[in-house]
C-alpha cells in the first residue's frame, strides 16, 4: 500500500513539474485575417472614401495593425505618389449652411492645410481625401500589413488592394420646363431640358450655368433675360458667400464647399434652380392650337443638380421647342 501511495505521489510531482515547465499558450493570431471587398474601387477625388475593417477570423482582441507598406500591383516598388500631401480644407468644426453664410464666416471654421492622401485607422482602414485626384486612373496597388495581439505577431504580404477608379462627380435631379401665356394660369409643359454637366478641371469650386434654346443660341443673363421667380431658389440660393457672375451668355459661382448644393431648401427636394425667361426674349416654336398667333409666353426652366467633387464644372441647360428673339 505505501508503495502504491508513493508511486502516486511520484506521478502527481511528474505532472506538477512537467505543467510548470511547459509553455502557456496566451490567445489565438489567426493565419487568415481578411477585409472584406477587396479589391477596394477607391473613388478618386471623393474626400471621406473609406475602405471596410481587417476581419480577425475568430483572433483575440485587441489588434494592433500597422501598415507596412502600399505597392504598384504585381511588384515590391513602394507607391510613393500615395504618400505625397495635397492640401485639403480641414474644419474645425462642422459646417452649417444655415449658420455659415459668409465667406468670413466659412473661413473662421475651416483652414487649408497640407495632408496625406489617406490615413490608416487602427481598425485597418483606409480613409481617402480628396486629394486622391492627383492618381491616375486605372492605376492599382496591394498593401502588407502587421497584425499582433498579446499571442505575438504575424506579416500579412499583399492582404488587399486598391484600384483607382473615376467616380460620377455629379448628379442631375431635375429636368423639365414650361411655358406660361403672358396674364396667364395654365403651365403647358415643354419637353423634357437636356442638361450637359462637364468636369472642365480638378481643381477649385466652379460652376458655369449657360441656357441656352434648342438650337443652342445662349440667353443674356446680364441683359435681364434670366430673372427670378418670386422666391423660388435660384443658383445662389444654395451658396451665398460669393456673388453669381453674369456675362452675356452665362452665370458662374464660387460654390466653396462640396457637395454643391450641400443642403436642400425645404419644399425643394431636388436641389432645384428656377429662372424665368421673359416672353419679349423668346418664343414657342409650337404652341398648343389654342393659343391665337404670336401669344406671347414665358418660359420656366426647373433644373436640378448636385456636384459631389472638387473641380470646375460647365452646366448646359437646353430647353427644347423654344427659340430666342
Amino acid at each position: 500500500m505505501k508503495k502504491y501511495i508513493y508511486i502516486m505521489m511520484t506521478l502527481v510531482l511528474s505532472v506538477v513539474i512537467w505543467a510548470g515547465c511547459k509553455k502557456i499558450t496566451v490567445g489565438f493570431l489567426s493565419d487568415s485575417v481578411f477585409y472584406v471587398g477587396s479589391p477596394f474601387q477607391v473613388e478618386k477625388g471623393k474626400n471621406g472614401f473609406l475602405t471596410s475593417e481587417l476581419k480577425g477570423d475568430g483572433s483575440t482582441v485587441p489588434l494592433t495593425i500597422k501598415l507596412l507598406q502600399i505597392k504598384k500591383k504585381g511588384t515590391e516598388q513602394r507607391a510613393d505618389e500615395l504618400y505625397q500631401n495635397q492640401n485639403v480644407y480641414v474644419y474645425k468644426t462642422a459646417f452649417d449652411p444655415e449658420v455659415h453664410t459668409t465667406l468670413e464666416l466659412l473661413n473662421s471654421i475651416r483652414e487649408l492645410k497640407s495632408k496625406p492622401i489617406f490615413e490608416f485607422l487602427p481598425s485597418g482602414q483606409f480613409l481617402f481625401t480628396s486629394g486622391t485626384n492627383v492618381i491616375p486612373t486605372g492605376s492599382e496597388y496591394t498593401f502588407d500589413i502587421e497584425v499582433s495581439n498579446e499571442s505575438g505577431a504575424k506579416t500579412f504580404k499583399n492582404i488587399g488592394e486598391l484600384d483607382f477608379v473615376e467616380s460620377q462627380p455629379y448628379s442631375i435631379n431635375r429636368n423639365s420646363a414650361t411655358y406660361l401665356q403672358d396674364g396667364g394660369a395654365t403651365f403647358e409643359p415643354l419637353p423634357p431640358v437636356e442638361i450637359t454637366i462637364t468636369r472642365t478641371s480638378g481643381q477649385g469650386t466652379n460652376v458655369t450655368v449657360k441656357y441656352v434654346d434648342e438650337d443652342g443660341v445662349p440667353f443674356n443673363p446680364k441683359a435681364g433675360e434670366l430673372i427670378v421667380r418670386g422666391d423660388r431658389p435660384t443658383l445662389d440660393s444654395y451658396a451665398k458667400f460669393n456673388p453669381v457672375i453674369k456675362t452675356d451668355t452665362e452665370m458662374s459661382l464660387n460654390f466653396e464647399v462640396i457637395p454643391f448644393p450641400y443642403k436642400q431648401i425645404t419644399g425643394y427636394g431636388s436641389f432645384d434652380i428656377f429662372y424665368r425667361i421673359p416672353s419679349n426674349y423668346v418664343k414657342v416654336t409650337n404652341p398648343k392650337a389654342i393659343y391665337p398667333p404670336n401669344t406671347k409666353f414665358n418660359i420656366n426652366p426647373a433644373i436640378g443638380f448636385q456636384i459631389k467633387q472638387e473641380g470646375t464644372y460647365l452646366v448646359q441647360v437646353k430647353i427644347k421647342g423654344i427659340k430666342r428673339i
